[in-house]
């Protein structure tokens, strides 16, 4: 069979996030000497160049080769995040969906509209829309109720993550923070300035160079964010990015991660900074609590940011507690460890092995 992987997406998806599950794929696929993998796309990132430079079976291809070699084969199938490949619709599509259009914000209704309706078209054309954990399962379920027969939860575990050295690790915190080390937060752009409060409240309490970098969804909230920046009193040790420049290094560096709001989308963060030995902190405000499942709590440390001086503490702890840090680390992974052995051993679908022409 020959497998193309399709690594562009109609959808708000991080570059290194999708690189990631193409590179999970073809991991868990090369066992079967049946399946010959074609990734489609440009500028790819290391890891794929070398997975191919090692594997005889993985190929790597521009988008408009592919359409060529699809027109001249017989016995394909396409993976896909919210692509499609031109004179491909004969073959059977798998849609593995990492995050959903009502996610994305700074658009207008149209530009929303036109995102679903092509993510229902997805779903519509998919021989099966597989889910790679069970939050995602729940929301789209629930979300789309007349596809909940193509909707399967999948298992596709992490594989493997690039590797760094500390010199690689400092050389990431000098490109993001100018050396210093830094706390990462996803913190919505309406809860940006108590974020910053609190902050101050920690550098005040401790001389440190200690940052805080915030990662936003999109361009437009970076600008909204960096105005609100202006006049902030340690404005210098905060720094502030979109999601879609995100690199696998900012998290392998990176002190602790905070939520405040998350969903299925940021599940394969999760596990990327859990793998890295990275503590996370999840926000579990009565308004925040309910998007995060019974099954993940135990990822990560939770406390309400709206709390007085919560957020502050927690800054302190982190940063001055080190055999606290490495707890709450070691919390996470057994959690995660937990969760690969129980799925591993269910009847769950394992991509690409039981993949279908």
């Amino acid at each position: 069979m020959r497998l193309f992987i399709l690594t562009s997406s109609k959808f708000a998806i991080p570059r290194a996030l999708l690189c990631q599950k193409v590179l999970d794929i073809i991991e868990l696929g090369l066992s079967s000497a049946q399946i010959h993998f074609y990734i489609v796309g440009d500028h790819l990132p290391e890891q794929l160049l070398v997975l191919e430079q090692n594997n005889d079976a993985v190929t790597i291809i521009k988008e408009i080769d592919a359409e060529k070699l699809i027109k001249n084969v017989t016995n394909a199938a396409i993976i896909h995040f919210g692509a499609a490949l031109k004179g491909s619709d004969h073959f059977p599509h798998y849609f593995i969906p990492l995050s959903h259009p009502s996610f994305s914000t700074g658009l207008s209704i149209i530009q929303k509209w036109s995102l679903l309706k092509a993510f229902k078209n997805y779903l519509k054309k998919s021989v099966a829309t597989y889910t790679i954990n069970d939050w995602a399962t729940i929301f789209l379920k629930n979300k789309h109720k007349g596809y909940t027969h193509k909707i399967q939860e999948a298992y596709l575990p992490i594989h493997r993550l690039p590797i760094y050295e500390w010199v690689a690790l400092a050389d990431a915190k000098n490109n993001l923070t100018d050396g210093a080390n830094y706390f990462l937060a996803f913190q919505p752009l309406n809860g940006f300035v108590d974020m910053l409060k609190e902050f101050s409240i920690f550098k005040k309490w401790q001389q440190t160079n200690m940052a805080l970098v915030f990662i936003f969804e999109n361009d437009k909230e970076v600008v909204q964010a960096r105005a609100l920046l202006v006049g902030y009193k340690f404005k210098e040790s905060i720094f502030i990015k979109p999601i879609s420049k995100m690199e696998p290094a900012w998290i392998a560096a990176s002190y602790a991660i905070l939520f405040n709001s998350i969903r299925f989308d940021k599940t394969s963060l999760i596990e990327m900074a859990i793998e890295y030995g990275i503590p996370l902190i999840f926000n579990n405000a009565e308004n925040q609590s309910a998007s995060l499942p019974i099954s993940w709590q135990q990822a990560g440390e939770q406390f309400s940011f709206e709390e007085k001086a919560g957020l502050s503490n927690h800054f302190k702890l982190y940063y001055k507690d080190e055999l606290y840090l490495q707890a709450r680390a070691r919390m996470g992974k057994d959690w995660l460890a937990a969760l690969y052995a129980e799925k591993k051993n269910t009847a769950l679908v394992k991509i690409p092995l039981t993949l279908k022409t």
